[in-house]
């Protein structure tokens, strides 16, 4: 059961209270006692006198009776009203025994009805009034059916009834200003002590949240003060967006702890208290649909006040205070948790102000340290020395500027038919190799794709959700409009991976890869020959002056085996240029599958070649020149058509020879083969030439 809104109880005194039974037996007492004294007097005739001798003695023995025997419990709320009648019939009879209307102790016929005032019942005093009324109109009727009335006395009579009335409605009309006034007085009081109790609350809430230094300490704080002036036994904090479904909970414990709530939930105490900005009082959830099952097992929540923390017109947040058992909230109660909601609501604004501006300033710095990193990608990028330390690079530098878990740096082969896995760091997820790039989604939609659960809409199908993983995030690897790869990111639960940054990062790698690629093949058409692919003569050049600048310093001695074509010109006449062109690529095939991997093979001029052998003697050389005519011949029993025979010459480096005069060395033995008749080796010795 729940209200928006309390009602004030109406202010209902007792009916007979310890104030007006003192003052009623007071004064049934003194008007005993007046009477007694009126008897005394002289000028009381003797009649008279015992009739007020006689009422004064039943006036003494009811107030006897009714305050000292009769207990007070008899006749309830109407024990007051019930004396007083009583008393008004004796004054009655008073003034029967002693005159009738024209009686001079007619004052006492007034005494009880100003008697009522004193207990602020304007019931009594209507009834009693009423009472002597009936009585004194019958005393006026008696005496004019008797004829004992002359008309000085009727006139008398009339005056005396028009007093009595006036008597009545004076005293009901201070009676009921009294009563109003006592109401006021009292409800005026019990909102002074409700404030007052409010600002005691108020001001514990402030002592203790004064010393509170974050949310969870906050918390405790109030449930303090809630538990020790409500009786509440677990609290709970909703912030956040404008739904405000997520909140923290501490119980009695000091436990705190995150919480959800149900989002299938429709028209729940929470929901209803922050759209109307007003306190919701849920007296019993047995008969709240709104309250989740959850909630009411879990948490022990049987009762509630869903309060809005308001802090200059903004709503900040909403506070729960639980109870364990159905209760019936009273307002007192309701004041009081609205007192803590509204001393609670600056602190917390304060403190989703701070969390807020901490999480700027991390989320600053975390780009900060993004930039950061992106520019030591750029760096670590230049520093690659190919494609596939530039793939490396990338993968290293990227995990270390977004904290991910792992990378891998995908390229695509020189046919981009293939999609492969070339740079990995840390660990990365094992990837396959992609038989066409457009299979890869990323590369397919030209920008990020990101896969954060196994209920994905679209998942790479080369690369399924790996359960326990925060996901994927694959971004294309686009350079002039071309694909050259993607960049495969794991991220961790502090990563930063958002798509601005990851596609910056996709795009530097993208076009260091791209500049490789051009430099690469720059670099291989300068240094290689066209049509037999070995390298050509600059290339020679170079690897000849890093070889002889490291025998001179290091003794470390270099071979170079010089070939000559045999008659080329005679497979050019007979079978035409193509297959000349043909057989010359035929023997630079046989040169790279010969040689060790060490060994530079090139093309030097139309039909003449060279391999230098790095760290290599006149044995190695003679070795390798020897296995180079073996494969020619084996390859020309099979391939009769371009059948070709070489002569080779070979010399070494020693102490105090340059590379040019070693080049002449192995020229003037290749020129010793030719004349020795072709299709031979000549190797140099320490005298002369050997033919073999």
């Amino acid at each position: 059961m729940t209200r928006e809104m309390a009602v004030e109880p109406a202010d209902r005194p007792s009916g007979f209270d310890r104030r007006t039974r003192l003052a009623s037996e007071i004064a049934t007492w003194g008007i005993a006692f007046a009477i007694l004294a009126s008897a005394a007097l002289p000028t009381t005739t003797l009649p008279s006198r015992g009739v007020l001798l006689v009422v004064a003695v039943l006036l003494a023995v009811f107030a006897v009776l009714w305050f000292r025997v009769i207990p007070e419990r008899v006749f309830g709320r109407l024990r007051f009203t019930i004396g007083t009648c009583v008393t008004q019939l004796l004054a009655a009879f008073l003034i029967n025994a002693t005159g009738d209307v024209g009686s001079p102790y007619f004052v006492f016929f007034l005494i009880p009805i100003l008697t009522t005032t004193f207990a602020m019942q304007l019931g009594a005093t209507l009834v009693t009034g009423a009472v002597a009324v009936a009585a004194f109109v019958v005393m006026i009727v008696v005496d004019l059916l008797s004829g004992s009335l002359t008309e000085t006395e009727i006139a008398e009579a009339a005056i005396s009834l028009a007093s009595l009335v006036a008597v009545i409605a004076m005293t009901s009309l201070i009676t009921k200003t009294m009563r109003d006034t006592r109401a006021t007085l009292r409800a005026r009081s019990k909102d002074l002590a409700a404030q007052n109790l409010e600002l005691g609350v108020a001001r514990s809430v402030g002592l203790a949240l004064a010393r509170a230094r974050d949310r969870n300490e906050i918390m405790r704080a109030v449930l303090d003060v809630a538990r020790e002036s409500l009786g509440a036994d677990r609290i709970f904090f909703f912030t956040g967006d404008e739904t405000m479904a997520s909140g923290h909970t501490v119980a009695a414990s000091g436990v705190s702890e995150t919480f959800e709530a149900d989002p299938t939930l429709r028209d729940s105490p929470r929901q209803r208290a922050m759209h109307t900005r007003r306190t919701v009082v849920v007296n019993d959830v047995a008969r709240e649909s709104g309250v989740s099952e959850r909630v009411r097992t879990r948490y022990g929540l049987a009762a509630a006040l869903f309060i809005p923390l308001i802090h200059r017109g903004d709503l900040v947040g909403l506070l729960v205070l639980s109870a364990a058992t159905p209760r019936e909230w009273t307002p007192a109660e309701l004041r009081l948790g609205e007192a803590i909601a509204e001393a609670s609501a600056p602190t917390l604004a304060t403190l989703l102000a701070l969390e807020e501006v901490r999480e700027q300033r991390q989320r600053l710095a975390e780009r900060t340290r993004v930039l950061e990193g992106m520019n030591q990608l750029v760096e670590a990028l230049a520093l690659g020395t190919d494609e596939t330390s530039t793939a490396e690079v990338a993968a290293r530098a990227v995990s270390h500027a977004f904290r991910l878990v792992a990378t891998t740096t995908l390229l695509t082969d020189p046919s981009i038919a293939l999609l492969e896995p070339v740079g990995i760091a840390s660990g990365a997820t094992e990837h396959p190799v992609v038989k066409g790039p457009a299979n890869c989604p990323a590369i397919r939609s030209g920008r990020i794709f990101r896969v954060t659960g196994a209920s994905d809409p679209m998942i790479c199908p080369f690369m399924p959700f790996r359960e326990g993983s925060h996901g994927y995030v694959c971004a294309p690897l686009v350079a002039g409009g071309e694909p050259v790869g993607a960049l495969f990111m794991e991220p961790a639960a502090d990563s930063v991976v958002e798509d601005a940054f990851s596609v910056a990062a996709a795009d530097r790698v993208a076009l260091a890869v791209a500049n490789r690629r051009v430099l690469e093949t720059a670099k291989r058409q300068a240094t290689t020959d066209g049509l037999t692919g070995l390298h050509n003569r600059h290339f020679l050049a170079e690897q000849l002056r890093l070889l002889q600048s490291l025998a001179e310093r290091h003794k470390q001695s270099y071979a170079v085996v010089a070939i000559d074509v045999d008659d080329l010109k005679r497979v050019n006449d007979t079978f035409g240029h193509e297959m000349g062109d043909l057989a010359l690529r035929g023997f630079a095939n046989i040169v790279r599958k010969t040689i060790r991997g060490s060994d530079v093979g090139v093309r030097t001029g139309g039909d003449e070649f060279l391999v230098l052998l790095p760290r290599g003697g006149l044995d190695d050389a003679r070795i390798l020149a020897e296995r180079l005519r073996d494969a020619l011949a084996a390859q020309g029993r099979t391939e009769p058509h371009t059948a070709i025979t070489v002569s080779l010459g070979v010399a070494a480096w020693r102490p105090g020879r340059t590379a040019e005069q070693l080049l002449e060395g192995a020229d003037g033995m290749l020129y010793a083969a030719k004349r020795a008749g072709k299709d031979r080796i000549m190797t140099e010795g320490p005298v002369a030439a050997t033919e073999t």
